[in-house]
């Protein structure tokens, strides 16, 4: 950890999402320590008060058949995390992720790097990603594929 001064000095963290604010206080090694678990919950908040509020549109889930087809010759290794949305952006952030890529493809990159979760739940992270900018979508035979465009 980097060195502050006067690192017991209270401070207060505001985290601000449409439809809540979460507020904590703490000194910041103590709350530098309770990072993961922290961002942990505001995404499961974000999750369960947003996607109703959102109507986010979900995906239907691939079948096994599509999931067995998708080659894992060219995914990328990512440094797993416990949020769905970092492990997106981490993927998505490599060559791999310039490409478009169908929900299948990320939900079996997402498992290629010990990181699986659920379609709908992926999708509607897909979509929150697209609609913040982050994503591109395109109609690729019938189903949206995602990628993301580097910055130049």
């Amino acid at each position: 950890m980097a060195s502050y001064k006067d690192e017991n000095v209270p401070i207060t963290l505001k985290i601000k999402r449409k439809g809540f604010e979460v507020i904590v206080q703490g000194d910041i090694p103590t709350i530098t320590r309770q990072l993961d678990a922290l961002s942990e919950f505001i995404e499961a908040l974000d999750e369960r008060l947003h996607v109703e509020a959102e109507k986010v549109e979900v995906e239907k889930p691939p079948s096994p058949q599509e999931l067995s087809s998708v080659s894992t010759s060219d995914i990328p290794t990512i440094k797993p995390s416990k949020s769905t949305t970092e492990n997106l952006v981490n993927i998505f952030q490599t060559p791999w992720g310039r490409q478009p890529r169908t929900l299948a493809e990320v939900i079996k990159a997402l498992e290629t790097n010990a990181v699986p979760d659920t379609p709908e739940k992926v999708s509607v992270y897909l979509a929150r990603l697209v609609k913040k900018g982050f994503l591109r979508r395109i109609e690729k035979d019938g189903k949206w594929a995602y990628f993301h465009v580097a910055e130049s």
